[in-house]
C-alpha cells in the first residue's frame, strides 16, 4: 500500500521555508498577548542563562550593557551589593568589584576634571 501522504522531502528548499513561514506567521497571529510574553520570556531565559564559554557570555553581556545602557553600571552595582553580602565572593567576583570602584574613582576623577576646566 503506498502512501501518498507528502513529506517535507517532497518540497524544495523555497517552497519548505514559505511553509516555515506560513506556520511562523500563524502561531503568532493565533497567541495572546499573554501566550506572546511567555514564550519570549522562554526562549530569553534559555539564551541567556544557558551561556556556555566565555565567548557566549561576552555576547549576553554586551546585548545587556546595550539595553540597560547608561544604566548598567547602576544595575552592576544595585546587584553586587544585594549578592555580595549574602554569601562570600570568589576571587573572579572580588575582581570585578574593585573594578567597579577603579571605575567609579575614574568617573569622579573626570567628573572634577571636567568641572576645573570651566
Amino acid at each position: 500500500m503506498k502512501n501518498d501522504e507528502i513529506s517535507f522531502k517532497d518540497l524544495t528548499k523555497s517552497q519548505l521555508d514559505d511553509l516555515k513561514d506560513l506556520y511562523i506567521d500563524s502561531r503568532v497571529e493565533s497567541m495572546t498577548v499573554n501566550d506572546l510574553r511567555g514564550f519570549v520570556r522562554e526562549v530569553l531565559e534559555l539564551q541567556v542563562r544557558g551561556t556556555v564559554g566565555n565567548q557566549e557570555e561576552r555576547e549576553i553581556w554586551k546585548e545587556m550593557k546595550v539595553h540597560f545602557d547608561q544604566d548598567f553600571e547602576a544595575k552592576l552595582k544595585q546587584i553586587s551589593k544585594s549578592k555580595g553580602s549574602e554569601r562570600n565572593m570568589s576571587p573572579e567576583e572580588e575582581e570585578f568589584q574593585k573594578r567597579l570602584q577603579v571605575i567609579e574613582q575614574r568617573k569622579q576623577e573626570e567628573s572634577q576634571n571636567n568641572e576645573d576646566m570651566w
